[in-house]
């Protein structure tokens, strides 16, 4: 238990055995001795080793044991993120809506009829709205760090990333029938989420799960190739989406959903990767 979360916490600061046994004060093959089991360190190196990879003893000690369990602590800083790239889907999703908009688009409607018409950058107004969701759950995250029992604050992440959601399809259900382009408008969206997705993958943020991110027989047995397999898959996924977005955000053409097919492609790399590098 110890051996593997001793590594697991090494490898995800970037020390390597050696890097770990030099800031000790302890030789390189006492350190492999920890991660396998064979012996374990004192309490005041513990405490010297908890305080250099940035955890608790108790995680050590215990962590998630390579269950594929995330931690609540854990938990919060994920939904936490996750709200942040959904307030950066509805962002960019706004633009998008707002480019396949005509030049005017109702505005009001009272008891389901319209009665006022104006701009279509109106609706950019609505980011007001994203912005007060993701301030308050800035302000319940850091909060967090001042309450020893996280779960409520948790299910309060929850509630503010369901709020950022409903509120994006409201406003998207609202102009959906007056876009000039609806397969553009579906591919540029895609290529929004993906793009999110794919920078929620990265090992930094997402770490080794059992529901999350890249996951083979091989990224869910080693820390290391989940890291590098998500990493690969956080750049190939972002990047091709970027790519994507830009262009069918500047040209209208038929088979703009074809542009689609390239996320298979990267999915099937980033497996093989998976199951070709090495620890």
């Amino acid at each position: 238990m110890f051996g593997d979360n001793l590594k697991k916490y090494r490898i995800e600061k970037g020390y390597s055995q050696s890097d770990l046994a030099e800031k000790l004060f302890v030789t390189r093959q006492c350190v492999s001795k920890w991660e396998k089991g064979v012996t374990q360190p004192d309490l005041q190196t513990l405490s010297q080793i908890s305080e250099l990879l940035g955890v608790s003893a108790d995680e050590l000690i215990a962590g998630n044991g390579g269950d594929g369990k995330i931690h609540i602590a854990d938990k919060n800083k994920l939904c936490f993120v996750i709200n942040i790239l959904i307030a950066v889907f509805c962002v960019i999703a706004f633009f998008v809506v707002w480019r396949f908009l005509p030049a005017t688009v109702p505005a009001h409607w009272t008891h389901g009829v319209i009665d006022r018409y104006g701009s279509r950058n109106e609706i950019f107004i609505n980011l007001a709205t994203v912005a007060v969701f993701l301030a308050v759950d800035i302000i319940i995250f850091f909060a967090a760090k001042r309450v020893g029992d996280k779960r409520p604050l948790y299910v309060c992440h929850i509630v503010f990333i369901l709020c950022q959601i409903a509120n994006f399809i409201f406003i998207f259900a609202m102009y959906v029938e007056y876009l000039s382009d609806d397969i553009s408008t579906a591919v540029c969206l895609t290529a929004d989420l993906i793009m999110c997705v794919g920078a929620s993958m990265h090992p930094k943020i997402n770490k080794q799960n059992s529901f999350l991110g890249i996951r083979t027989a091989e990224t869910l047995k080693s820390t290391t190739i989940w890291n590098k397999a998500n990493a690969l898959g956080c750049y190939l996924f972002s990047g091709c989406s970027i790519v994507i977005f830009v262009v069918n955000m500047s040209v209208i053409f038929e088979y703009s959903y074809l542009c689609l097919l390239a996320y298979v492609v990267l999915g099937i790399i980033v497996i093989i990767y998976s199951k070709k590098i090495k620890e």
